[in-house]
């Protein structure tokens, strides 16, 4: 049985900036949302959870709740009607990462496994350490069309 982690949460936009800042040498992957009861939102989060341990040497995860930090949307480029948003991290700097979903700034269609997650964390994490800041998944998420 895999061991399950609650994402930590980040609840003022100095605490996302002193996150950002201090996190050297690990990717950070911020999960924004309005709306955290939504379905995708709450598959997100199980596979978010379920990975967090398998990537603790070189990734790490945090949500941030749109209602309580609302000046984040737009500091990140964030669309807040969207149920959830990840967006990666390193050095400070943002990651762009291509699903095949045509934005390459945030991941905003949940992934469909643990094993692709933790895949994708290594490939932006390998990525990231050799100074190119876009990464392409090891997968396609689905258009929907």
């Amino acid at each position: 049985m895999s061991e399950v982690v609650l994402l930590r949460s980040l609840d003022s936009l100095p605490a996302i900036y002193r996150v950002l800042e201090t996190e050297t040498e690990r990717v950070v992957a911020l999960r924004f949302t309005g709306d955290s009861t939504a379905s995708d939102c709450i598959f997100m989060d199980e596979v978010l959870m379920r990975t967090v341990a398998r990537v603790h040497r070189f990734g790490v995860v945090y949500a941030v709740d749109l209602r309580l930090v609302p000046q984040a949307a737009q500091r990140f480029g964030v669309q807040p009607w969207r149920t959830f948003s990840l967006q990666f991290f390193f050095r400070a700097r943002p990651l762009k990462v291509d699903a095949g979903t045509g934005d390459t700034a945030h991941l905003t269609r949940p992934v469909s496994s643990v094993r692709q997650m933790v895949d994708l964390f290594e490939v932006v994490y390998r990525q990231a350490k050799r100074g190119k800041w876009l990464a392409v998944a090891p997968f396609r998420l689905s258009t929907g069309a």
